[in-house]
């Protein structure tokens, strides 16, 4: 049998101080790795590791959040204030609905309401169900055009039922009043809004709740045109976590048109 020659190898392991000797054949042996770190589990190698670039945002995830918020003049509210104050509209209604005999109907006003509905019955411990309704008033402007339209309607009875309607936003009252009336005339015994912002200083109707409905209201909103957290414009920013106000410069030239 033909010899092999050995080169013997001495290190010394940084963490535990033991010696090890292996050979350069790696044929013989296991990786010197397997030997020099005989007690180390997977999981403790990988707090060990130092993070690596591909854990890091890349390129293309930053330019992505940056664009994001382009056109934004000032932020209104943060989304650490947004996420209180919405755990507190929550803790209010959840002890209007437990008191109920049965389980109201909470229905979203689409598209703008579903961050906020999906948040606010996450944190209310009382049974209800959900649905939404999808009235169109704006289009893809800043104005109301005063004639609501319902487009999509609700797939649960609300027959003698309390509701909940969630609104982004209610400004001139005008989508309010029709999807309140649009909703007694399918039978519901009484009717509550829900809103995330209030700007009463566009209100042009009297918004009527019916039997024993009760007004919540997430923020005082200030006459700006605001966009984020479900609210938009052309169907842009809903995403953005926090409240802004929309530079006037991104929309003004539509109006020109």
């Amino acid at each position: 049998m033909a010899n092999i020659n050995m080169v013997v190898v001495t290190t010394t392991t940084q963490d535990s101080g033991i010696l090890v000797r292996f050979p350069t054949n790696p044929a013989s042996s296991p990786p010197p790795a397997q030997q020099c770190l005989p007690n180390k589990s997977p999981a403790l190698l990988a707090r060990r590791r130092p993070a690596t670039l591909a854990a890091l945002p890349t390129a293309a995830a930053v330019a992505t959040m940056v664009s994001a918020g382009a056109g934004i003049e000032r932020v209104l509210w943060t989304e650490a204030e947004v996420a209180a104050r919405v755990g507190e509209v929550a803790a209010e209604l959840a002890a209007d609905l437990r008191a109920l005999p049965e389980p109201a109907v909470v229905v979203g006003v689409a598209t703008g309401a579903f961050l906020f509905l999906a948040d606010l019955v996450r944190r209310v411990d009382a049974p209800l169900a959900v649905d939404f309704v999808r009235v169109e008033s704006y289009g893809g402007g800043t104005e109301s055009s005063g004639k609501p339209r319902i487009t999509a309607d609700l797939k649960v009875d609300v027959t003698g039922k309390h509701v909940v309607v969630v609104e982004d936003i209610v400004d001139t009252g005008n989508t309010l009043s029709c999807l309140i009336a649009h909703l007694e005339k399918k039978g519901a015994s009484s009717i509550s809004v829900c809103t995330f912002l209030d700007k009463p200083a566009r209100r042009k109707v009297n918004v009527q709740l019916v039997g024993d409905g009760k007004f919540y209201s997430g923020f005082e909103c200030p006459d700006y045109f605001v966009v984020g957290y479900g609210l938009d414009y052309a169907e842009l920013y809903r995403n953005l976590p926090y409240v802004g106000v929309l530079k006037p410069e991104m929309y003004k030239k539509d109006s020109s048109n």
